[in-house]
């Protein structure tokens, strides 16, 4: 991948920097996928009208804001990697590929939330995602490239990291059955993360 030697480390001050900027950028524009319907409106039932057609955009624009979140702070306080190699920054290039697209994603599932194809495409992007972070922990870890100091947290890590992609496989199945309750499950991420960092943190002390 690169002409560099691949036991040369290297600090991650700058892919850092290129995560903290990409996530800033993919998590403003996403309230571009939120449009306003374009027409006249001469009364307070158009207006009603207007306005409960945006709604479920809202929601898949909330969603897809707290999965970057949730991805952000992963890379954030798990990530604690001593130094980098080449191929560790390009399944971060990788990764960050991902987590780029899912803007666009986002505006074609809230733009054609009933067809499964759009679902899918959402769901796809999600689990690349997933499955690349997972693939960046198992190699920093292979390497030896974590820290010492998380090594007693290990265990908690992996479950952690290997639920995301679990809970999406479940979602890609359900839009065969239901895409409307597939977007429900994928709410489960953000609020299993924040709760089962709450009673890990809680059993720690």
């Amino acid at each position: 991948m690169s002409q560099y030697p691949e036991g040369l480390l290297i600090p991650t001050t700058r892919l850092e920097t290129l995560t903290d900027g990409l996530f800033a950028i993919a998590m403003t524009i996403l309230v571009v996928t939120i449009q306003i319907p374009v027409g006249p409106i001469h009364t307070a039932d158009l207006f009603v009208q207007t306005t409960s057609e945006i709604i479920p955009k809202f929601a898949v624009y909330f969603l897809s804001f707290l999965l970057l979140a949730v991805f952000w702070v992963d890379h954030h306080m798990f990530y604690l990697v001593k130094k980098s190699n080449f191929t560790l920054i390009w399944l971060n290039i990788f990764w960050l590929m991902f987590i780029a697209l899912l803007p666009l994603s986002t505006s074609i599932i809230a733009q054609f939330p009933e067809y499964q194809l759009a679902q899918l495409i959402f769901d796809f992007n999600l689990l690349f995602i997933g499955l690349f972070f997972y693939i960046i922990w198992s190699y920093s870890l292979e390497k030896g490239m974590i820290s010492e100091k998380v090594k007693p947290y290990y265990p908690y890590i992996k479950r952690s990291l290997l639920f995301m992609p679990i809970v999406i496989s479940v979602t890609i199945l359900f839009t065969f059955i239901n895409p409307k309750w597939s977007m429900v499950i994928l709410f489960m991420i953000p609020v299993f993360s924040l709760v089962g960092r709450k009673l890990w943190s809680h059993n720690k002390t």
